[in-house]
């Protein structure tokens, strides 16, 4: 007679940071379980099973010889092994199920978000008052600019006041 398995809760999708940190655990890992030619059979499925529950983040090779492509494996073996992909990247999979008894890993947890969204909104300007703010930096930028040819103006002046004075010097003598 076969064992009759509990029923278990349906996985929830990882989001996209766990995934970030899953991948980032995986980096040094080296392969543990090859796929070869003759595809998913069920010791292959064994073995991914066992290896799971020892490690609980496996790296999954699939050989050049083998027919079916690692995209197309990710979804039929996280359904037989009630497990989640994390990332697929050529012809290597990275594998993760949360260990029963005593887990490893611990996922980092996605922040509420309502308090995400009122603080980017109450601190993040709106769209009309950074219009404002450059309109103002235009009209700022102009006045400088009338600023500088008054200036100049006025230094054009001071020299013929100059010249004035000293003709009003030689007619005294």
């Amino acid at each position: 007679m076969p064992k009759k398995s509990k029923p278990t809760a349906p996985l929830v999708p990882l989001t996209g940071k766990q995934k970030s940190y899953l991948r980032s655990l995986a980096h040094k890992l080296k392969p543990v379980v090859q796929i070869g030619h003759q595809g998913v059979t069920p010791g292959l499925l064994a073995a991914i099973d066992a290896a799971l529950e020892r490690h609980e983040l496996i790296k999954v090779k699939v050989s050049g010889e083998a027919e079916v492509d690692a995209a197309d494996l990710g979804p039929q073996m996280q359904k037989a092994t009630k497990s989640q992909v994390a990332q697929v990247i050529g012809r290597t999979l990275v594998v993760y199920r949360r260990r029963k008894e005593n887990p490893k890993i611990v996922l980092p947890k996605e922040k509420p978000k309502r308090a995400a969204t009122q603080t980017t909104a109450s601190k993040a300007p709106r769209a009309e008052e950074l219009e404002d703010e450059r309109d103002e930096d235009d009209e700022d930028d102009e006045d400088e600019l009338d600023d500088d040819e008054d200036t100049e103006d006025a230094d054009a002046d001071d020299d013929d006041d100059d010249e004035d004075t000293e003709d009003d010097e030689d007619e005294e003598e």
